[in-house]
């Protein structure tokens, strides 16, 4: 990872130390909300609903979140959302502590308002960045901001699942702990936040205008359409595989800490791949490394369809994280370089309705995929599916391709 100075740049430090540590606990009580449901129930229908909830707010608050993050004062809106995160997974802490009788409503709403507060979060974060750092440091700075999500899946999944195996409640006590350090960091950040002028007229029409922009951007682009179509059902899959070794190791019989390492393999792979993105996508176009990334996570999904060995799909996973970083970095400086400042929250929150929502339903899919095929034959059917998509995206985007390190016209 080439830092090109930004280690020194103090209000970055600050955004990215505070918001990797959030994810932290963010991550930790995702593992642990599944979890808690297989454990009290015995049903891996039910699992696959826990993980929806805390998911489907990416369905319905992309465009929302999009518009805050574009009219509204980025640091104002990422304390809001921690102060929310805050609230919601201490009543969560609280529900299992005094073990109050029927906690699933209870559980569902406080999952539902952290789910929100990420998705605001995560866009308005991204603006946040442009708003700390120079041209020159964003390669750089947004290589940093894709190895917060793996970083804070390797630690987050593992803490939360040992976490998990001592006590029910201590994921959320964590998690806790990890909003008031992201409050802190975020306090002592100086510097404007606030909305940026647009660089031509403002869309007419009204807010639905307003909210409409961020789509047509992203329908416009051919890149920008095809890659998101793609994205969204490849996500429906990694969010297939993910419950796939939940319950593969679940049912095995070995401890539960297991599954935190499996999963936290993804992070480490992430991690790795964070080192490897600022050079790779300045060497290639973002066209061939989203290509390379489908075909790469293909052949990566074949050891975990046909072996059950925790190792093994350990080092696959690992493998799907690095490859993940390094498409993501690709994606998201291709975004900011051909979309108008201006627009760049609700286009992202635009093209995430598609991308996250699908992390959404295939938690809630993977269930019954399970229920309905068993672990093997969902396994290989992971794999086909992965090889449809590869071949979908080698179709697409062929021309028009220039490495990252040439700008693109933006999107008018």
């Amino acid at each position: 990872m080439n830092s090109n100075g930004i280690h020194t740049n103090k209000a970055f430090v600050l955004l990215w130390s505070g918001n990797v540590v959030s994810l932290t606990g963010f991550f930790g009580i995702r593992i642990a909300y599944p979890l808690l449901v297989l454990s009290v129930t015995g049903s891996v229908t039910l699992m696959g609903w826990a993980g929806f909830v805390i998911t489907v707010p990416s369905l319905i608050f992309q465009i929302p979140a999009g518009i805050a993050a574009d009219y509204s004062d980025r640091r104002r809106t990422l304390l809001i959302c921690q102060l929310s995160g805050l609230t919601a997974t201490s009543v969560a802490a609280l529900v299992v502590v005094l073990n109050v009788p029927n906690p699933g409503p209870f559980l569902i709403v406080a999952a539902f308002v952290e789910g929100t507060a990420y998705v605001f979060f995560t866009l308005s974060e991204l603006g946040a960045i442009r708003d700390v750092v120079d041209s020159e440091q964003r390669p750089a700075a947004f290589s940093f901001f894709e190895a917060e999500q793996p970083i804070g899946s390797v630690l987050g999944r593992a803490l939360g699942a040992a976490a998990f195996g001592m006590a029910r409640w201590l994921p959320f006590v964590i998690n806790a702990v990890s909003y008031l350090f992201c409050l802190a960091t975020l306090s002592a950040i100086r510097g404007d936040f606030a909305a940026r002028k647009p660089e031509g007229d403002r869309p007419s029409g009204g807010r639905w205008s307003v909210a409409w922009e961020g789509v047509r951007i992203v329908w416009t682009e051919p890149f920008l359409r095809a890659s998101t179509a793609i994205s969204g059902l490849s996500n429906m899959v990694i969010q297939v595989v993910i419950l796939l070794l939940i319950f593969e190791i679940g049912t095995s019989g070995r401890p539960v800490w297991t599954v935190g390492v499996v999963l936290g393999a993804a992070g480490v792979g992430g991690i790795l791949g964070s080192f490897a993105a600022a050079r790779l996508t300045t060497r290639f176009s973002a066209h061939a490394v989203y290509r390379g990334s489908l075909w790469a996570w293909t052949a990566l999904l074949l050891p975990i369809a046909v072996s059950s060995n925790p190792a093994i799909m350990a080092v696959s996973w690992c493998g799907i994280g690095a490859v993940g970083t390094v498409v993501n970095v690709a994606l998201t400086l291709f975004r900011v370089r051909v979309i108008p400042e201006d627009t760049l929250g609700r286009a992202v929150g635009a093209g995430n309705i598609v991308t996250d929502g699908a992390v959404a339903l295939g938690a809630l899919l993977a269930g019954y995929v399970l229920t309905a095929l068993g672990a093997a034959t969902t396994g290989w059917a992971l794999v086909g599916a992965m090889l449809v998509l590869a071949i979908g995206g080698s179709l697409v985007g062929r021309s028009r391709e220039a490495p990252l390190a040439e700008t693109p016209a933006r999107v008018e």
